[in-house]
């Protein structure tokens, strides 16, 4: 079976960053309200209803014991730079790390798997010893894999008969998609899948009705929307949906000149727009660098099915 992390993504139902109309609220997929109302200890109730519903565990214990931790890991000899990580709590000994998904890019998914294993040796300071210990990684995924209809999968180190090597680094998906898609659907949905779209999805009847009678969704909704009128965190938003701009422009004119770093030494020819045969070299050539088909897409414009028939004629 092919690895989760080498197959195509899809953004279809995926929550999309944009200026908000009256009525609407910030999602939790923006990092601005990710860090208000989740990686918040003045609001912790909303992480730890989260992770009473991923644990089975009582909400009202989890709030009394949880702690935050220092997001930034401090660089080992081995590392270029310091790495940061969206959200770090810990429960006794066990330690939770949340990450909020929201870029197409394969190497997102790669580095969090790292941060996952820095955490579970839990050398966050220079000097310490190490002390492996349990790690649960949750990751909100703000797309999917073609071919997954599964709102969340759940990994384990195994070997390739299934029998786990620890069970003390444990890695959660949950792909809002198509948590999105089964609301549309009208698909029984589990609690934390109703909070998934509660923090996400734009206030309606319909939304009402799943939280209907649960005092934490209810006030989520509420707080989460006098939050998204407040000038401080439109300002913020702002420069988010801007800097999320820049970058698509950047890529853009990336795509359009030919260059890319780490890949001028593979590409004696830029791209040059409008020449079908220049992109499909270039596909050629990233393919062979074993690039992701997502990646492709982005700098040729090829179909994924042009993509795939250069891949088998390789």
């Amino acid at each position: 079976m092919q690895p989760l992390l080498k197959r195509t993504i899809s953004r279809k139902n995926s929550y999309e960053l944009k200026t908000l109309k009256e009525g609407e609220r910030i999602p939790l997929v923006s990092s601005t309200m990710f860090e208000v109302m989740l990686n918040n200890e003045s609001r912790k109730k909303y992480v730890s209803y989260l992770l009473s519903l991923v644990l089975e565990k009582d909400m009202n214990e989890i709030m009394e014991n949880i702690t935050f931790v220092k997001q930034e890991l401090n660089k080992e000899n081995y590392h270029s730079s310091k790495k940061t990580v969206d959200l770090v709590c810990k429960l006794g000994e066990d330690i939770y790390n949340i990450e909020l998904n929201n870029n197409m890019e394969v190497e997102g998914l790669e580095r969090n798997i790292s941060y996952a294993a820095d955490l579970y040796k839990s050398k966050m300071f220079r000097g310490s010893t190490y002390n492996y210990q349990n790690v649960l990684q949750i990751n909100i995924t703000n797309f999917t894999f073609a071919g997954n209809e599964s709102c969340h999968e759940e990994y384990f180190l195994r070997d390739k008969n299934g029998t786990v090597l620890t069970d003390k680094i444990r890695i959660i998906y949950f792909y809002l998609p198509k948590i999105r898609e089964k609301f549309y659907n009208k698909g029984g949905l589990s609690e934390i899948e109703k909070l998934l779209l509660v923090f996400n999805e734009t206030p309606s009847t319909e939304l009402e009705k799943i939280m209907e009678g649960n005092k934490i969704m209810e006030e989520y909704l509420e707080e989460s929307n006098e939050t998204s009128k407040k000038e401080e965190i439109i300002g913020l938003y702002d420069k988010e949906l801007y800097d999320e701009m820049m970058e698509y422009h950047k890529l853009k004119h990336a795509r359009e000149d030919g260059i890319e770093q780490g890949m001028k030494d593979g590409i004696e020819q830029g791209l040059k727009q409008g020449e079908k045969e220049t992109k499909v070299e270039m596909a050629r050539k990233m393919l062979a660098s074993n690039e992701p088909i997502s990646k492709i897409q982005l700098y040729t414009t090829l179909s994924v099915e042009e993509i795939e028939k250069l891949k088998r004629d390789l």
